[in-house]
């Protein structure tokens, strides 16, 4: 080859290398600037993110400090109490049994859980159960504990009932095992007929004591055997040993000044003996992103299958038809998550969001007024302001970890953190 020919190939060679690495480097380039902006800015003390797209992971970076009063800094191996990120880990166990033919979806619960029979109703949510009840004019069933359809609530809104849930569930300290929890919330009254409304809901807990009874095994035990094992998530668990717990997320809250200070109340990392569906997970970025790497591959990953393909199809696709929903003329205010707090004070799905089994779904952006998500994708997140969203379309999974409280004390930024993920992410796929 000529020198002139050699200097011409290598230049070549050398320009497209330089702009493929260029477009590597810029690609999440606006997602980064986020993560630090945020921690630069104060909004945030430490954060991972994380993306996996077209099989291999594009991104992976962490800014900021573990533990701020420890001036501990991230090292991207970090564990976080996930909040309600337990609940599509949890409805996926229970969906592993669906796929073994031990229920069906209209199955009513109490079928497997008989103190679910002959439950009642509040009159009205808004008096609470001072207001009377009603009988529950038909059973609720497992489909409708999966995609909070069942009357249940949650505890956490401003509805007067919540209150009696929270006291009836959350401060009750009797109630040491999954078991006894859903035992007790059985003796409440639904707070709405069962099917008739989408409301935010304690109902995971009910699908986690339908694994234990159906399996034969503890919550955590079966979460172990069928999920975590499988998927290499070793750092995911209710309970933790004495070298993670060392890798903890600190958590923050923000102050009346908006500044952000460490909560008094830290997460039990050992001796916990309530296996919550609703929450109580502990995990590392790196095991929800394999976690959904499996949603994403239709329930394979690594060559071990945890779901078949339709039962994937079938968890990611609206099971709210006949429920009351909010539409575009609702008057609510927006949350976190595709939840609004409606003009009843309830925990409902935001305009252009539907839910399926244990997900929540973007049916229309535009309708949701979140431009930077699409349509077809699903996501969650959890009260210390995590998030993860799946995109089937772009073959793209997406995490962020941090640890901001947002129970029991406000956090004026929870939608911020989402909407910003979404955008600055989809911003770097273009």
């Amino acid at each position: 080859m000529k020198k002139s020919t050699l200097r011409h190939f290598l230049f070549v060679f050398s320009f497209i290398l330089g702009v493929q690495l260029h477009l590597q480097a810029q690609s999440f380039e606006a997602f980064d600037s986020f993560l630090s902006t945020e921690v630069q800015e104060g909004r945030l003390v430490g954060v991972h993110g994380m993306v996996f797209q077209d099989g291999k992971l594009v991104y992976d970076k962490t800014y900021g400090l573990r533990d701020r009063e420890a001036k501990d800094p991230l090292r991207g191996d970090e564990l976080y109490f996930i909040q309600s990120m337990t609940k599509p880990i949890v409805s996926v166990a229970l969906m592993t049994l669906y796929d073994e033919g031990k229920f069906q979806l209209d199955d009513p619960v109490s079928k497997y859980l008989p103190e679910y029979a002959n439950l009642q109703v509040v009159n009205d949510p808004t008096k609470g159960s001072s207001a009377g009840t009603h009988s529950a004019p038909t059973p609720i069933t497992i489909r409708q504990i999966l995609s909070h359809t069942s009357g249940m609530s949650h505890g956490i809104s401003a509805l007067p009932y919540d209150k009696e849930i929270w006291n009836g569930i959350i401060l009750n300290g009797n109630l040491k095992t999954l078991a006894q929890r859903t035992e007790a919330l059985a003796k409440m009254p639904l707070a709405f007929d069962p099917g008739s409304k989408w409301n935010y809901s304690f109902s995971p807990d009910v699908v986690g004591r339908l694994v234990e009874v159906l399996s034969g095994k503890s919550l955590d035990q079966y979460l172990q055997e069928r999920i975590f094992a499988p998927l290499e998530m070793n750092n995911s668990g209710y309970n933790l040993n004495d070298t993670q717990k060392k890798r903890v997320k600190t958590v923050y809250g923000f102050a009346a000044d908006s500044t952000l200070k460490r909560t008094l109340a830290q997460p039990t990392t050992s001796g916990n003996t309530v296996f919550a569906g609703i929450n109580a997970l502990f995990t590392s970025t790196a095991d929800y992103i394999r976690f959904g790497e499996m949603m994403l591959n239709q329930g394979e990953w690594n060559g071990k299958r945890i779901l078949k393909p339709e039962t994937v199809a079938l968890m990611i696709q609206d099971q709210t038809e006949d429920a009351d929903l909010l539409d575009s003329s609702d008057p609510y205010t927006p949350l976190v998550n595709g939840i609004g707090n409606d003009a009843l004070g309830t925990l409902n799905l935001e305009p252009g969001h539907g839910f399926g089994l244990g997900f929540a779904i973007v049916q229309d952006p535009k309708m949701a007024n979140r431009p930077a998500a699409a349509k077809g994708e699903y996501f969650w997140g959890g009260a210390n302001s995590t998030h993860f969203f799946i995109n089937p379309k772009k073959k793209l999974v997406a995490v962020f970890m941090t640890q901001v409280g947002s129970v029991g004390t406000p956090n004026p930024y929870g939608f911020h953190f989402s909407n910003e993920m979404r955008r600055t992410i989809y911003q770097g796929l273009k």
